[in-house]
């Protein structure tokens, strides 16, 4: 089969979440697989690096940048307009489907359309895109009126990674056989190349890690807010990652609750800093809401580290369902200090047991690929 992934942020853009990881590492099974795999891409990276390369291949897979007009506009407000896509109309009639990743942006908007114009069938993959939620929603609702209905409409099938998400797909009016449940792939590389994460970013001793993006809706402020009320005074909290324009609030919190010895941030952690980060951890928290699927609860289980996720996501259906971590309710800091609280070593040591053993049957990355491939085929019948 020759697959296009459509995706505006693709490997290394680490700093844009899941779906620049998802992606490429779906792609690269499928290409193990024999498959004959590409993608198109915006050279967007991070909020001051782009891709240089306009052309190059990564474990198999062909890879086309474009490049976007604004770097600083694609990263703040999620604005990528990719320069001289167009050529890419020609080509869509190459492939046997277009596999697109996320939603509302002109990449994929774009590619859609030309996938419906050439007859070729577009899986959407939103990863939790699909509803306007969090940032910029009234800019979300005009793209909406604009493309995002129509790109919607066009679609010949999606993929949603966790019933709770299916569910979003029904209430949009999208008919069920369309839709496939498939959950998301996991992959960590966990060497941690002997680096100790508490010595190297200067942190006091035992800590609590929260890894992702630093935004609104992770629920980083109510983790923090529980610090005070834990038994263990000397336990701090690390939270890693890419501010994408919540750093100053939680700073301000953090300094409010005289919390400035016991609250770190690290930035972007990546590689063995990310391994080490997870290893060293007492507990991973993911306190986040309108989390689709989450990826980094599976990625501290790969490492060992037992974990805490918020109800009412994607999180807890797998974690929770796997019984492989602790669930909390959204939003409440004393919820989550009892949750630490009673931390038990033996406990959550077979809780991570329950979670490898997990992700193994349903979560390793050529397990989702051949879900993912029987999907393409049925579409295609």
């Amino acid at each position: 089969m020759k697959i296009l992934h459509v995706t505006p942020f693709f490997y290394p853009a680490w700093a844009y979440g899941g779906i620049p990881r998802l992606s490429f590492h779906l792609a690269a099974e499928q290409a193990r697989q024999g498959h004959t795999v590409h993608v198109v891409t915006t050279d967007a990276l991070d909020e001051n690096r782009r891709q240089k390369e306009t052309r190059f291949t990564v474990e198999g897979v062909e890879v086309r940048v474009y490049r976007n007009l604004s770097n600083r506009a694609a990263y703040h407000l999620q604005l990528f307009t990719p320069r001289g896509l167009f050529e890419e109309r020609g080509r869509v009639r190459d492939y046997d489907i277009l596999h697109i990743h996320g939603h509302r942006n002109f990449l994929n908007t774009g590619m859609a359309a030309w996938a419906r114009e050439a007859g070729v069938p577009a899986v959407l993959m939103p990863n939790g895109t699909l509803v306007n939620i969090e940032r910029r929603r009234a800019l979300k609702a005009i793209y909406d009126i604009l493309f995002g209905r129509r790109q919607v409409r066009a679609a010949a099938a999606f993929v949603a990674v966790a019933e709770v998400e299916k569910r979003q797909f029904l209430e949009a009016g999208i008919p069920a056989e369309k839709i496939a449940v498939i959950p998301n792939g996991v992959a960590l590389d966990t060497d941690d190349a002997g680096i100790r994460f508490a010595e190297k970013f200067n942190l006091p001793g035992r800590y609590l890690l929260y890894l992702g993006k630093i935004t609104p809706r992770k629920g980083i402020e109510h983790l923090i807010a529980a610090l005070p009320l834990l038994k263990d005074r000397e336990l701090c909290l690390a939270a890693a990652g890419n501010d994408m324009g919540h750093l100053a609030f939680l700073k301000k919190l953090v300094k409010k609750l005289g919390l400035d010895s016991r609250v770190f941030f690290p930035g972007l952690v990546t590689g063995p800093d990310k391994a080490a980060a997870y290893k060293g951890a007492v507990l991973t928290v993911y306190p986040s809401r309108d989390e689709i699927f989450g990826l980094v609860p599976w990625e501290s289980i790969l490492c060992g580290a037992p974990v805490i996720v918020a109800a009412g996501s994607g999180s807890e259906e797998w974690v929770g369902g796997a019984r492989a971590g602790t669930v909390v309710p959204y939003g409440s800091p004393s919820a989550l200090a009892e949750a630490i609280n009673r931390n038990d070593p033996q406990a959550a040591a077979e809780q991570v047991k329950r979670g490898r053993a997990f992700w193994q049957e349903r979560l390793a990355w050529p397990q989702v690929a051949r879900e993912t491939l029987a999907w393409y085929a049925k579409i295609k019948s």
